[in-house]
């Protein structure tokens, strides 16, 4: 019997099927299980409610507040150098960077890090590869659009988005070679 017809058969078998979903369904579970106990060790003062996936990257944890009905999608980075305050009812989304510290670099090197606490506020919604710096604060149930960098502070209930193109700064030599001259 050849592979290809031992891979049919166990496709097309109803009993092998079932087995199969069972066991990632299993492993799911356990994958949850496991990401909720990782999160609330890292971050004690989480709400009970919050949830957080496992691949979510959390530096100095102590400086972190979360609410209740959290969630914070996977491959997202909490940098807390300086405090990071979430409110209740948060949806942050996969790959979101949230960063209170920086580094100042208006001086020679070895540069000096710098941090400022962020907060946000209930309902806010933050989706996919969005960067909130530090110092910032978001307003109550504002949405954040996916691949913004928030710099300032978002009143309650805005909707940042990033919908206009930016001109690029260019020498004249380039400009020149751009146009074709």
């Amino acid at each position: 019997m050849s592979v290809r017809k031992v891979a049919l058969f166990l496709v097309d078998n109803r009993i092998v099927r079932w087995l199969t979903l069972l066991v990632l369904a299993v492993l799911g579970l356990i994958e949850r299980l496991v990401s909720r106990m990782r999160f609330l060790a890292l971050v004690p003062t989480a709400g009970r409610t919050a949830w957080c996936h496992w691949t979510v990257q959390i530096k100095v944890p102590k400086n972190i507040t979360i609410g209740e009905f959290v969630t914070i999608g996977p491959y997202s980075s909490l940098g807390a150098k300086a405090a990071i305050s979430i409110g209740n009812y948060v949806r942050i989304g996969r790959g979101v960077v949230i960063e209170t510290g920086w580094l100042v670099t208006d001086a020679r090197p070895p540069y000096q890090p710098c941090a400022k606490p962020i907060v946000i506020g209930d309902g806010v919604v933050i989706y996919a590869n969005a960067i909130i710096l530090g110092g910032v604060t978001i307003g109550e149930h504002s949405v954040i659009a996916a691949g913004c960098v928030v710099n300032k502070d978002v009143p309650p209930y805005y909707v940042v988005a990033q919908a206009r193109r930016l001109q690029v700064q260019r020498s004249a030599s380039v400009k020149r070679r751009l146009a074709g001259e």
